[in-house]
């Protein structure tokens, strides 16, 4: 999966990093580190991820800034459980629903995508996750696939 999801970092059209007027670098970045916080278990092959993908860049927020986000959300958003629950799903929307750009909410679904696989397995919240996202905003797991393809293929 490495391979397919590093042409994620390829500039796709006009997002090669300008975040719209309605979407501010923290929203997007909210979402991206509670994606990264859900998988505490495999920080370096994230880690590793994240910079192939030129995620700081791309969303605008430098990496300690987005690492603090992380640690916020395992260590107080989803800590009420010590694990994230699907009592959650009220913090999920709300940070969801704060993106409103499409080609933010593709990028995020690619990202996502190549981050929730990077272990080599998908646990049920982050399947959760990564769903709750696809249906929220209107994309399937055909349509993620074949943007990624189709970055990758320009």
């Amino acid at each position: 999966m490495l391979a397919s999801c590093a042409a994620v970092a390829q500039p796709m059209d006009d997002m090669t990093h300008t975040l719209a007027s309605t979407d501010s670098p923290r929203a997007v970045a909210e979402v991206l580190a509670l994606v990264v916080a859900v998988q505490p278990d495999c920080t370096e092959a994230q880690a590793r991820m994240l910079h192939e993908l030129d995620a700081y860049r791309r969303i605008g927020m430098p990496e300690p800034e987005f690492n603090r986000l992380v640690e916020h959300f395992r260590q107080a958003a989803l800590a009420e459980h010590g694990y994230p629950h699907l009592d959650d799903l009220t913090l999920i929307d709300e940070l969801l629903d704060s993106v409103h750009h499409e080609k933010h909410r593709l990028l995020l679904c690619r990202m996502t995508s190549c981050l929730i696989t990077v272990d080599g397995r998908i646990d049920d919240f982050e399947r959760t996750l990564y769903d709750r996202m696809l249906l929220r905003w209107g994309y399937t797991r055909t349509s993620v696939s074949r943007a990624i393809l189709a970055e990758h293929m320009q």
